[in-house]
Parts: structure tokens; sequence; C-alpha cells
């Protein structure tokens, strides 16, 4: 197929050229073959302008100026995002690291799975036992009166 003509051009080429090629009787060539080759050359061409006229779209310089405004402004909108995100773990850490006002000198930390023993007047805890998380209480006799005094609250 000659390389001047549209992609519709060559497509109703290769049919004429199909249509002559049946209807030969002394033909040689495949029609069917012919016709797809033909067609296949067509689609390449189609397909290779579309390609090309894509790449002239994409690159006229207001559709530049507007991807690097919205790349602009997503990279604005991740650094707030990530600030904002790193100011609330700062935030959370500080809030952990906060020591009680009130401390008793009996708590004692077992890393081996006893756990913590706190103080039964410790804010937060009802009368003389300690609530745990899962709702169990148990009585704390490692604080009275006696042993820590002002600190504990008694």
């Amino acid at each position: 197929m000659s390389g001047d003509l549209t992609p519709y051009g060559q497509a109703a080429r290769a049919v004429a050229d199909f249509d002559r090629l049946v209807h030969d009787p002394n033909r040689v060539a495949d029609p069917v073959g012919a016709l797809f080759a033909a067609l296949g050359a067509a689609s390449a061409q189609h397909a290779q302008e579309r390609r090309a006229a894509r790449t002239r779209w994409r690159n006229r310089p207001e559709a530049k100026a507007a991807r690097s405004a919205a790349a602009r402004k997503a990279a604005a909108t991740r650094a707030a995002r990530k600030a904002a995100q790193l100011a609330e773990w700062e935030a959370e850490a500080e809030r952990d690291a906060r020591m009680p006002s009130v401390a008793c000198p009996h708590i004692d930390f077992v890393p081996w799975g006893g756990g913590e023993t706190q103080c039964s007047r410790a804010p937060g805890h009802i009368g003389e036992d300690h609530e745990d998380i899962d709702g169990h209480t148990w009585p704390n006799d490692d604080c009275n009166e006696d042993d820590c005094g002002e600190i504990c609250g008694f």
C-alpha cells in the first residue's frame, strides 16, 4: 500500500483489491491474506498517527503548565499531610511521656508477664482495687497509709 493514503483510504483500497482478487479467475495471490495484510498496515498507521496526535496534545504549553501546577499542589498537600501526621505523632508521644502527678514508690514493673502493680489510690482507680483493661480487679496490698503516706493520698 502507498504511504500517502490515510488509514481509511488504505482500508478502502484493501477492500477494493480484495474484491478484485476474489473475482479474478487467474489469481495467484491469496485474497484473504492480502486483505488482512493491508488492513493490518492501515491499522498500524492509524495507531501511529493517534499516538503522535496524543503526544502533540500533551506537549502543548498550556497542558504542561496545568500538569506542573497540579504537581506542585499535590506536593504541597502531601507535605501538609505529612507535617500534620508528624505533629499528631509528636503530641501522642508527649502525651504518653507525661509522668503522673501522683507517683507511688511501690509501682513495680515485672517484664516477664507480671505487668505493673499500681497504687490503688492513684487517679482513675477505684477504692482499694486496681482495674485491669479486661475488667478484672484485684486488691493492691502493697500500698497502705504507713508505707505511702501523703504520696498516694492517704
